[in-house]
């Protein structure tokens, strides 16, 4: 059997303990993330999701904002209703 302990890092973030002395971090989203993260938890290429963005399927300040970085973030709940076809 596997030796394994989970321990709580931070919220957000659960690492693994492996043999070894080696670690498995696991990381997830909040709920506003950055484009780079659409196609690992959606599968949705940057062109398909620029689509969604310009011809108005995905409403600015519901689907989709501008950070105060100036850079566009994503909001994962919006995303997974619109995919279930929901409103």
């Amino acid at each position: 059997m596997k030796n394994t302990a989970t321990c709580s890092v931070a919220i957000n973030e659960v690492a693994e303990i492996l043999p070894g002395d080696k670690y498995r971090i696991y990381i997830s989203s909040g709920a506003w993330f950055r484009q780079d993260l659409l196609y690992p938890v959606f599968g949705l290429s940057t062109e398909a999701v620029r689509k969604y963005r310009s011809k108005g399927i995905w409403l600015e300040g519901k689907h989709w904002r501008w950070d105060p970085a100036n850079v566009i973030v994503y909001n994962r709940a919006a995303i997974e209703r619109w995919m279930e076809g929901q409103p």
